[in-house]
Protein backbone atom coordinates (compact mmCIF):
# COMPACT_ATOMS: atom_id res chain seq x y z
CA UNK A 1 0.00 0.00 0.00
CA UNK A 2 1.12 3.46 -0.40
CA UNK A 3 -0.16 6.12 1.65
CA UNK A 4 0.25 10.44 1.83
CA UNK A 5 1.08 12.36 5.12
CA UNK A 6 0.62 15.78 5.88
CA UNK A 7 3.91 17.90 5.91
CA UNK A 8 2.74 21.08 5.90
CA UNK A 9 3.61 21.54 9.79
CA UNK A 10 7.12 21.15 8.94
CA UNK A 11 7.16 24.20 6.18
CA UNK A 12 9.16 26.95 6.38
CA UNK A 13 7.09 29.94 8.98
CA UNK A 14 7.09 32.03 6.34
CA UNK A 15 3.68 33.41 6.20
CA UNK A 16 3.30 33.45 2.32
CA UNK A 17 3.66 29.19 2.52
CA UNK A 18 0.81 29.14 4.88
CA UNK A 19 -1.70 31.55 3.69
CA UNK A 20 -3.72 29.08 1.43
CA UNK A 21 -4.83 25.18 1.98
CA UNK A 22 -5.07 25.04 -2.01
CA UNK A 23 -1.65 23.71 -2.58
CA UNK A 24 -0.44 19.80 -1.93
CA UNK A 25 2.11 19.52 1.26
CA UNK A 26 2.39 15.70 1.14
CA UNK A 27 4.34 13.26 0.97
CA UNK A 28 4.47 9.71 0.48
CA UNK A 29 5.32 6.53 1.93
CA UNK A 30 5.10 2.74 1.30
CA UNK A 31 3.49 0.30 4.33
CA UNK A 32 4.71 -3.42 3.36
CA UNK A 33 2.75 -5.87 4.46
CA UNK A 34 2.78 -9.82 3.59
CA UNK A 35 0.33 -11.08 0.74
CA UNK A 36 0.13 -14.62 1.92
CA UNK A 37 -3.07 -16.08 3.28
CA UNK A 38 -2.32 -17.56 7.07
CA UNK A 39 -1.93 -21.19 7.55
CA UNK A 40 -4.40 -20.57 10.85
CA UNK A 41 -8.27 -20.63 9.94
CA UNK A 42 -8.42 -17.82 13.20
CA UNK A 43 -7.66 -15.35 11.36
CA UNK A 44 -7.77 -12.69 14.09
CA UNK A 45 -4.36 -12.80 15.43
CA UNK A 46 -2.85 -12.09 12.14
CA UNK A 47 -5.30 -9.46 11.36
CA UNK A 48 -4.38 -7.60 14.32
CA UNK A 49 -1.05 -8.43 14.16
CA UNK A 50 -0.65 -6.48 10.42
CA UNK A 51 -2.58 -3.77 12.10
CA UNK A 52 0.35 -2.75 14.23
CA UNK A 53 2.83 -3.59 11.41
CA UNK A 54 0.73 -1.18 8.93
CA UNK A 55 1.21 1.25 11.95
CA UNK A 56 4.30 0.83 13.13
CA UNK A 57 5.42 1.91 9.55
CA UNK A 58 3.44 4.66 9.36
CA UNK A 59 4.38 6.20 12.27
CA UNK A 60 7.90 5.46 11.45
CA UNK A 61 7.61 7.01 8.05
CA UNK A 62 6.02 10.33 9.68
CA UNK A 63 9.13 10.50 12.05
CA UNK A 64 12.08 9.66 10.41
CA UNK A 65 14.81 12.25 10.54
CA UNK A 66 14.97 12.03 6.59
CA UNK A 67 11.46 13.05 6.25
CA UNK A 68 12.09 16.62 4.98
CA UNK A 69 14.69 16.05 2.79
CA UNK A 70 13.34 12.53 0.72
CA UNK A 71 10.27 15.20 0.08
CA UNK A 72 11.85 17.51 -1.03
CA UNK A 73 13.87 15.02 -3.03
CA UNK A 74 10.03 13.71 -4.09
CA UNK A 75 8.92 17.02 -5.02
CA UNK A 76 11.79 17.14 -7.78
CA UNK A 77 11.40 14.02 -9.22
CA UNK A 78 7.58 14.76 -9.31
CA UNK A 79 8.14 18.43 -10.68
CA UNK A 80 11.10 17.40 -13.20
CA UNK A 81 7.87 15.08 -14.67
CA UNK A 82 5.73 17.35 -14.54
CA UNK A 83 7.20 20.01 -16.72
CA UNK A 84 8.85 16.48 -19.14
CA UNK A 85 5.16 15.94 -19.62
CA UNK A 86 3.96 19.09 -20.22
CA UNK A 87 6.80 19.93 -22.47
CA UNK A 88 5.61 16.40 -24.44
CA UNK A 89 1.90 17.56 -24.43
CA UNK A 90 2.67 21.01 -26.02
CA UNK A 91 4.79 19.04 -28.67
CA UNK A 92 7.92 20.83 -27.77
CA UNK A 93 11.09 18.87 -27.72
CA UNK A 94 12.31 17.58 -24.41
CA UNK A 95 16.24 17.91 -23.21
CA UNK A 96 17.69 14.92 -21.63
CA UNK A 97 17.77 15.82 -17.59
CA UNK A 98 20.74 13.53 -15.66
CA UNK A 99 19.04 10.71 -14.48
CA UNK A 100 19.46 10.07 -10.47
CA UNK A 101 21.69 8.35 -9.46
CA UNK A 102 20.79 4.51 -8.73
CA UNK A 103 21.52 1.79 -5.78
CA UNK A 104 20.97 -0.92 -8.09
CA UNK A 105 23.72 -1.71 -11.49
CA UNK A 106 20.45 -2.95 -13.30
CA UNK A 107 16.57 -2.72 -13.55
CA UNK A 108 16.16 -6.46 -12.65
CA UNK A 109 17.97 -5.76 -8.95
CA UNK A 110 15.24 -3.13 -8.33
CA UNK A 111 12.41 -3.88 -6.03
CA UNK A 112 8.85 -3.80 -7.10
CA UNK A 113 7.91 0.15 -6.56
CA UNK A 114 3.98 -1.14 -7.96
CA UNK A 115 1.79 -0.58 -4.68
CA UNK A 116 -1.50 -2.71 -4.91
CA UNK A 117 -3.65 -0.16 -3.56
CA UNK A 118 -3.20 3.50 -1.66
CA UNK A 119 -4.33 4.06 1.80
CA UNK A 120 -5.75 7.56 2.72
CA UNK A 121 -6.64 8.00 6.63
CA UNK A 122 -7.81 11.61 6.52
CA UNK A 123 -8.13 11.43 10.70
CA UNK A 124 -10.65 12.92 12.39
CA UNK A 125 -12.29 15.23 10.48
CA UNK A 126 -14.62 16.46 13.32
CA UNK A 127 -11.46 18.62 14.11
CA UNK A 128 -11.46 20.09 11.41
CA UNK A 129 -15.24 21.11 10.44
CA UNK A 130 -16.45 22.88 13.79
CA UNK A 131 -20.01 21.95 14.10
CA UNK A 132 -20.64 23.63 17.19
CA UNK A 133 -19.96 26.93 15.00
CA UNK A 134 -22.58 26.04 12.87
CA UNK A 135 -25.48 25.38 15.50
CA UNK A 136 -27.99 25.75 12.78
CA UNK A 137 -26.78 23.08 10.00
CA UNK A 138 -26.42 19.55 10.78
CA UNK A 139 -23.18 18.21 9.23
CA UNK A 140 -23.79 14.21 8.81
CA UNK A 141 -21.83 13.61 5.42
CA UNK A 142 -18.60 14.30 3.88
CA UNK A 143 -17.57 13.04 0.42
CA UNK A 144 -13.83 12.88 -0.55
CA UNK A 145 -12.24 13.64 -3.51
CA UNK A 146 -9.25 12.13 -4.60
CA UNK A 147 -6.21 12.82 -7.10
CA UNK A 148 -6.67 9.00 -8.42
CA UNK A 149 -4.37 7.69 -11.27
CA UNK A 150 -5.35 5.52 -13.83
CA UNK A 151 -5.64 1.86 -13.09
CA UNK A 152 -5.23 3.18 -9.56
CA UNK A 153 -7.39 1.67 -6.29
CA UNK A 154 -7.98 4.38 -3.43
CA UNK A 155 -8.87 3.44 0.48
CA UNK A 156 -10.21 5.99 2.34
CA UNK A 157 -10.48 5.74 6.08
CA UNK A 158 -11.59 8.64 8.49
CA UNK A 159 -14.49 9.99 11.19
CA UNK A 160 -16.76 12.58 10.32
CA UNK A 161 -19.71 13.20 12.62
CA UNK A 162 -18.73 10.48 15.34
CA UNK A 163 -18.56 7.90 12.96
CA UNK A 164 -16.17 5.69 11.01
CA UNK A 165 -16.72 6.09 7.09
CA UNK A 166 -14.66 4.22 4.63
CA UNK A 167 -14.74 4.26 0.98
CA UNK A 168 -12.58 3.02 -1.63
CA UNK A 169 -12.01 4.31 -5.46
CA UNK A 170 -11.18 2.39 -8.44
CA UNK A 171 -10.27 2.80 -12.16
CA UNK A 172 -13.17 0.88 -13.23
CA UNK A 173 -11.01 0.58 -16.56
CA UNK A 174 -8.17 -1.23 -14.55
CA UNK A 175 -9.99 -3.39 -12.98
CA UNK A 176 -12.56 -6.68 -13.16
CA UNK A 177 -15.94 -5.62 -11.58
CA UNK A 178 -16.64 -8.35 -10.02
CA UNK A 179 -13.41 -8.68 -8.50
CA UNK A 180 -13.34 -5.08 -6.85
CA UNK A 181 -16.73 -6.02 -5.65
CA UNK A 182 -15.80 -9.50 -3.64
CA UNK A 183 -12.73 -7.46 -2.48
CA UNK A 184 -15.23 -4.64 -1.14
CA UNK A 185 -17.65 -7.04 0.45
CA UNK A 186 -14.65 -8.71 2.21
CA UNK A 187 -13.38 -4.98 3.56
CA UNK A 188 -16.77 -4.29 4.74
CA UNK A 189 -17.16 -7.71 6.48
CA UNK A 190 -13.62 -7.99 8.58
CA UNK A 191 -14.89 -4.50 9.13
CA UNK A 192 -17.89 -6.14 10.49
CA UNK A 193 -16.11 -9.06 12.40
CA UNK A 194 -13.16 -6.91 14.08
CA UNK A 195 -14.27 -3.49 14.51
CA UNK A 196 -17.95 -3.35 15.50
Amino acid sequence: MYSALNVRPNLLSEPSLHDSYWFIAIGYFNVILPSFFPASQDLAPTFWHRSREAKKQSTAAMKTPMLISRCRQMARERSERAQTFALQDDGKPVKPTQKPVSLFENASERPPSKALIGLSLLGNLDAMYKHAMYPGIRLHTLTTGSRQRSGGMLLFGYTFAGKLWISLGYDENGFDKSVVEQFWRNVLQVVDDYMS
